[in-house]
Order: C-alpha cells, then structure tokens, then sequence
C-alpha cells in the first residue's frame, strides 16, 4: 500500500504502512534520558511548530512542522512526520511547537514517536536550557549515575525484594583507551565524572562484600553529550564449585540447581536459582537470598538429552533424605562446593507415529508437533521443533529410565490434541501412538489441577 499527501512546495510519498491499517499496538518505554544524553542518541534534533496534520488509512496520522531551531542535523524550511501510534511521543496538533528528538533519510518522513524525548515545548524547560549550551559549545561532556542497593532478604517468609536503596562509598571506575578514571560514590550513591573526551567507555563498581549486578558496562559518550548511567548492587553471596564424574574428571553441561529445603518442591517452572556447568566444569549461583537450600544436579528438573546425568543431590546422593542441607546467612559470603555425579544416562531413541481419530495421519499443511513434558505436563522438555514426515512419524531422543510425558496436536482454528501418554524410556518402551481426538477444552480437563 502507499499513499501521499502535498502542499504547494512538495509531495511525499508513504510507502509500506500496510500494517498500520490495523489498530496500533502498543509498546513500553523506558524513562528517557537526559537531554545531554539523549542528544547523542538522536540524529535529528529541532524545535519546529506543526502546520498541517492528516490522518491516513488505520491509526496513522502525518505531519508537516516547519523548523524553528535546528540544534543537531541537517533540515530544511520544513520536515514531513508520521504518527504510528506506537510507543512514547507527542500528540502532535497544528498550532502547536514540540522539541522533536528523531532519526531518518532525507526525502523520507520522520517518526514523531519511538521512545524519546520529543515533547510538546511546554513540558521542554530542560530542553531548552541545556540546548543554549550546546549550540555555544558550553556543555561538559561527562558520565553520571546513582549505583544503588538491591536487596533479596526474605521479607515475612517470602523472598521479596525491596526497593532499591542508594549506597555510598563505592568505588566507580571507568575506563577508554586504556585509561582509567576513579571516584567514590557520595552519601545519596550519586557518582560524577565531568569534562571527557567523546568515545567509548566502560564502567564497573566495586564495594567489598557486594557485587554488580546490573549496569550497561560499556556507554557511548558524544561529543558535548553525557551518559545517565545508574549501577545496581547485591551483597555477594554465592554457592560455586566444580561438578565431577565418578572418576574426577570434569562435567560440563550439567544443570545445577538450589531448591528451598524448607519448602515443597514443585515441578510447576524452573527453579530459580540455578547455573550449567561450563567447559571447565565449574558452575557459579549468585545472589542467593538468605534461607536453608539443598543443592544438586537436576534436582528440581527432568534429565534431557542436552543435561543427561541423573538426579544427584549435595554431597552425593539421589536420595532427598540423605542430601545435606546448606544454609546461607544474612550477610556476604562464598561457598565453594565440589558436586559428584554418576556417568551420564544413556540416550533412548524413541519412535512415535501420530494418527487423527479416523487412523490416518494428519496432513502435514495442518503444522502436526509433538511436545515433549516433565510428567504431569508442566516443563517442556523437546525445545526443539521434532520433525513429522507424511505418515505421522517422528523420532527423538531422551534418557533411558526417565519418566516423560508426550502429547500431539494438529490444525489451526481450531487446533486438535491427543491424550497426553506418559512413560518411561527404554529399550522395551521406545514407540509412542499418539491419537488426536481431542479438543482444546477436553485435553485442558486431562492436565493436572
């Protein structure tokens, strides 16, 4: 689709807004950053005033503004917008002035919307200060943030988090070209560092007894511009190790897991604490809130192809009752603990056919998938897609002596299931029939409450 709209001086051409004939779907916004540094991130920055204003086929709008002040870029007399709809941006009206931060070719509309600081001049106080500094070349460069405190001490039995509190004396380094900068955080956690070069930086913070767990790491810092970089931080406790064979030899790809000790596991979700063994056979969970846990391998999850090794707990066990506990106390602290697994389960290749209530199997333009489950059907265990050729038949791998539970479905609009099965891996147990006759609702009916 394309449409166009004109004035005396120029016609503008609207190319591919076939979608927006839809209703506009919305999207979420950061807050926006500082004007100094939002200027770095748009590459059109003006004050202009909206002349005319149109609206097109589905929730489109277009716009001519004339320029007023063009304070980054190249424009002329006046610059043709569109209003999507989506995401953050002003209500352009005609009449009206708007400080409008925005990117695109020339010859070609301009979003007025996308997540930036574009407002109505009204609301642009800040704006307009900061913009009779940089046109007079007077801005300072510079980075600056809060780094703040996160904590993930159980609040009445619960692990809640609280809100983010700032904190002083930490130690902000950042660092270009092999240079680095230090300064120290005040007492409300704010950091500064003024008059740099433009170019790229990294960032880090270090506080004894904490550790970051959220920053942007590396920012980009324009010319006259500045970097809003707020830090987060969480009391450094962690359980790591290595997890090793029988044999002592190292194990990667080993799912490792902490679980309440004080609570009933379920299989409803991954737990959430939880790390895979690397290359090295090491594995590191951080930021575990204070509590009682039992730690493991695949403790809380079903063994899979990609995580093949069998349910053992801290110290080396596979029974629950045998496993011991860990306690992890308010304040900073490291453990080191070494896991032993047995070898890992042997891979069952598992042949399965799917067949309609009518004992033909469905047609491959109604997209039939297998899934495959924990029991009960709550994770999914088969990511990937398993492949059904014209007769119904698929094939996959899972560990021997692992119970898993399967089901089918086919067709769109609507779709139709099997029952789900489940079973048991095995040399014995390695067909699967799956019948779909079901539909939506009553295959819902068959899952656990």
């Amino acid at each position: 689709m394309s449409f166009a709209f004109r004035d005396s001086s120029v016609t503008v051409v609207f190319v591919a807004f076939a979608a927006l004939s839809t209703p506009a779907a919305g999207c979420e916004c950061a807050p926006p950053p500082p004007p100094c540094q939002a200027i770095g991130q748009s590459p059109l920055v003006f004050l202009g005033t909206v002349t005319e204003l149109h609206a097109q086929p589905g929730h489109l709008k277009t716009a001519r503004m004339n320029i007023d002040q063009t304070y980054k870029g190249t424009l002329g007399k006046s610059v043709e917008l569109f209003d999507d709809g989506m995401c953050d941006g002003p209500d352009l009206q005609v009449g009206k002035q708007y400080v409008m931060y925005t990117s695109g070719s020339p010859g070609r509309p301009f979003p007025s919307r996308g997540c930036t600081r574009s407002r109505h001049v009204e609301d642009a106080d800040e704006d307009l200060e900061f913009f009779k500094l940089y046109s007079t070349g007077k801005a300072t460069t510079h980075i600056e943030g809060t780094v703040r405190f996160q904590s993930d001490e159980p609040q009445s039995g619960k692990l809640e988090e609280t809100r983010p509190t700032p904190i002083k004396d930490v130690l902000v380094t950042i660092s270009s070209d092999g240079k680095e900068l230090h300064t120290i955080t005040n007492a409300t956690g704010q950091y500064s560092f003024t008059k740099l070069p433009p170019g790229e930086y990294g960032i880090r913070a270090d506080l004894s007894g904490y550790r970051l767990i959220w920053g942007p790491g590396r920012v980009s810092l324009a010319a006259h511009g500045c970097v809003d970089a707020d830090l987060m931080m969480k009391v450094d406790r962690r359980v790591q190790g290595a997890v090793r064979d029988e044999n002592g030899s190292v194990v990667s790809g080993a799912l490792v897991e902490m679980i309440s000790a004080d609570q009933q596991p379920t299989r409803r979700g991954f737990p959430i604490l939880l790390d895979v063994s690397n290359k090295n056979g090491n594995y590191a969970i951080d930021g575990v809130p204070p509590g009682d846990y039992y730690l493991g391998v695949n403790i809380q999850s079903t063994p899979t192809k990609e995580h093949p090794y069998p349910s053992t707990y801290y110290p080396n066990t596979p029974d629950i009752r045998q496993a011991q506990r860990i306690s992890i106390v308010i304040g900073a602290s490291v453990l080191n603990l070494e896991l032993r697994v047995p070898g890992k389960l042997p891979l069952i290749s598992m042949h399965g056919t799917i067949r309609n209530a009518d004992g033909q199997p469905p047609l491959l333009s109604d997209h039939p998938a297998v899934r495959i489950k924990e029991p009960g059907l709550y994770g999914q265990i088969e990511r990937d897609q398993i492949k059904i050729d014209a007769e119904g038949r698929f094939e996959f791998e899972l560990c021997e002596g692992i119970k898993y539970s399967a089901f089918a479905f086919s067709g769109l609009n609507p779709s139709t299931y099997s029952a789900p099965v489940e079973f048991t891996a095995s040399k014995e147990y390695d067909k699967l029939v799956l019948t779909i006759d079901k539909t939506f609702e009553e295959f819902q009916k068959l899952r656990p409450k």
